[in-house]
Order: structure tokens, then sequence, then C-alpha cells
């Protein structure tokens, strides 16, 4: 008599790919749960975000409006400053204007302010 051996043991088929692993399957549906979980939760804190206020600091200078922008943005450079008796040389991520903010590569990360810096005018 010939056995049919087609037919797989239930217990191997309801595993699937977990038979790759050594954990069980309760285990495994935990992690994948957990995991759904996590990007969900962090997709939600992302849409619920509304983005980061980048100020600007004219020291002395004329106003210049702040700009709402998304993670990963540039900042949109604005209108230049005036101050009279002064020229401006750029926009700087410290108050001391040592850090130049570079608004063609650096990506906003976090709400911030950002310093002008002039330049006295020489007669």
């Amino acid at each position: 008599m010939e056995q049919d051996t087609s037919r797989k043991e239930p217990q191997s088929s309801f595993r699937g790919l977990y038979r790759h692993v050594k954990i069980s399957v309760k285990t495994l549906d935990k992690i994948i749960i957990g995991g759904i979980l996590a990007i969900v939760l962090i997709l939600l804190y992302g849409v619920s975000n509304n983005g980061y206020t980048i100020t600007f600091d004219s020291n002395g200078g004329t106003d210049v409006p702040a700009q709402e922008l998304m993670y990963g943005d540039l900042v949109v450079e604005p209108e230049p400053p005036t101050r009279e008796g002064y020229t401006f040389s750029g926009w700087f991520k410290d108050e001391n204007c040592l850090y130049e903010w570079n608004m063609e590569e650096y990506q906003v990360a976090e709400p911030m302010t950002l310093y002008a810096l002039w330049i006295p005018e020489t007669e």
C-alpha cells in the first residue's frame, strides 16, 4: 500500500515564514503587532506636528517675518534686513555669529532662531 506524501502536517503549514525562526508564533505575533503600533504612532505624530517655527533676530535691523517649516525643509532666504550704518553679512545659527547658516544646504530639524551679522560701513 502506498502512502499519500502530498499531504503536509497541519502545524508546519500554519507556520509559513515562521518556520525559519526558532521563536513561538505567539511571540512573533506580539513583535509584529508592536512594530505596527510603533509605525502608526510615529505616523500620527508626524501628521499632528505642525512643523517648526524659524525666527530671525535681525540684531537691530529691520524686522524679518518668521517661517513655519517641516522637518527636513530648507529655510527660504528672506529679504535681507537693513540697518543704518551697517552692511548685512548673512544669517548665523548662534548669537555670536560664529556658525553661518547655509540656506541651500542645511535642513530644519528643530525650532530655531537665526541671527543677523552686521559689518560697520566705513566712509
